[in-house]
């Protein structure tokens, strides 16, 4: 069994063939992460997988995202101390002016999307995994300067979901005793 198929052995696409493509797409970009996709890719048919791949309706990111939380959990179990690590980044679309569901980020003519992420390390270091993950596009509407909203309506409320969905993953593994801690 390949690394890919172990790490993704539980992801349920609804279909075994869509399962095994993901391996194949996990597989093929894994061995060229500095590479697009047409260089990634072991030839122009595998190239087309991969495209076919992400515009399948039936495919959801949450799908195969749980499934490697799935194995970051059993990762993590074998660590008495995990550090949970969270980052919220920017990825700028500014350029890709056909791109459409993009928001606002940091710099006012900017359009793109926040990923707020919660990584799972082990006190050395080495990254075990993603506990959770947030994709979302800000809304057009400029956002209100009143500070004193309920933190349900800001967008720090990322930071929170991460944090209670790190002690939910904490209390749900028996083994697992970590310490979570954030880090600003």
């Amino acid at each position: 069994m390949s690394w890919a198929e172990q790490e993704l052995e539980s992801a349920n696409l609804g279909d075994k063939r869509r399962n095994r493509r993901l391996i194949k797409v996990v597989e093929d970009l894994a061995t060229q992460p500095n590479e697009s996709v047409p260089q990634a890719s072991r030839d122009a048919a595998a190239m087309q997988g991969i495209y076919e791949f992400w515009s399948n309706p039936r495919i959801k990111a949450s799908e195969i995202l749980s499934a490697h939380t799935s194995s970051t959990v059993e990762r993590i179990k074998g660590h008495s101390i995990i550090l949970a690590i969270q980052d919220t980044t920017e990825l700028d679309f500014t350029d890709h002016r056909s791109k459409r569901g993009m928001g606002a980020i940091s710099k006012s003519t900017a359009k793109g999307l926040k990923v707020h992420t919660n990584l799972a390390a082990s006190v050395e270091g080495v990254p075990l995994g993603i506990l959770a993950q947030k994709i979302w596009a800000r809304d057009k509407s400029k956002p209100s300067s009143d500070r004193r909203r309920a933190i349900e309506s800001k967008e720090s409320q990322r930071w929170l979901e991460s944090l209670k969905i790190t002690q939910e993953w904490r209390s749900w593994s028996k083994n697992f005793m970590a310490r979570t801690a954030t880090v600003t």
